[in-house]
């Protein structure tokens, strides 16, 4: 299986599919697949990530870059995963996304959200005999919708990752993670990691940085990652190549890295 330069759709580069499926740490697991996948930096089957060359060259955005610099000395997997997911070039990618209107400033739902809805509803019913209640109505319903919350994807973000598939195994991180799977297929092996490095992968916990980009639905038949990768607001690509997408070998072991689409919300 090819891995082509871009995720098919106009749109989006691998990492910025990643980062709309479900966050910085999704995107950060997707620049290591990509560095991978090229063969930039290589993976000891004790997990320890290591830069091929010590110049940084072959890396196409700042985020690659900066992981090209962590891993000139040998780094456990999930750290490079978490040190690029809290750094300033990912803060450059959410941003970016902010820019094309593919993401936007999230809140998150908070648990009362129902009880505007109720007393919107009790006004409604005491402004049939007395339609002064009714004037309470709008205010009641506009504190509803910001306490309902509201994701941090854009419609046109959502629109533009329904286009992206799992064609090659740099996006089928993009969509699943390293320890998602893709048919009967774990995607960490597609690039021959053993379970024990796909599950160094840092916990969603340990890479949320804002409010949550809420779990990528899956595509019927196929699993999505086992912590679904929630994540917070990032950045955009600072390098002056932009963020263009994944590029390299193809995908070893007939995997069926075929589906994927559907929206992240």
């Amino acid at each position: 299986m090819g891995t082509p330069a871009a995720a098919r759709g106009p749109w989006l580069s691998a990492e910025e599919a990643g980062y709309l499926a479900a966050g910085p740490g999704r995107a950060a697991e997707t620049v290591l697949a990509r560095l991978i996948d090229t063969g930039l930096v290589r993976v000891s089957r004790d997990g320890l990530v290591s830069a091929v060359q010590q110049n940084g060259q072959g890396a196409t955005t700042s985020v690659e870059a900066r992981m090209l610099n962590h891993a000139r000395t040998p780094v456990r997997f999930g750290a490079v995963i978490l040190s690029a997911t809290h750094s300033a070039e990912m803060t450059q990618l959410h941003r970016h996304l902010l820019d094309r209107n593919l993401m936007q400033r999230g809140r998150r739902r908070n648990e009362g959200w129902w009880f505007s809805l109720a007393v919107a509803g009790l006004l409604v019913l005491a402004g049939i005999p007395t339609p002064a209640f009714l004037l309470g109505v709008p205010i009641a319903l506009g504190f509803f919708v910001w306490q309902y919350g509201r994701s941090p994807v854009t419609q046109a973000g959502t629109d533009a990752l329904r286009q992206v598939t799992a064609h090659d195994r740099v996006h089928a991180v993009a969509l699943y993670g390293f320890s998602g799977t893709v048919g009967d297929q774990r995607v960490g092996a597609l690039f021959d990691l053993p379970e024990s490095v796909a599950r160094m992968v840092p916990p969603t916990d340990e890479r949320r940085s804002s409010p949550a980009v809420g779990r990528r639905p899956s595509p019927k038949g196929r699993r999505t990652d086992r912590a679904g990768d929630t994540g917070g607001c990032g950045s955009s690509c600072g390098s002056a190549s932009g963020c263009s997408g994944s590029s390299g070998s193809s995908c070893g072991g007939g995997s069926g890295c075929g589906g994927g689409g559907g929206g992240g919300d």
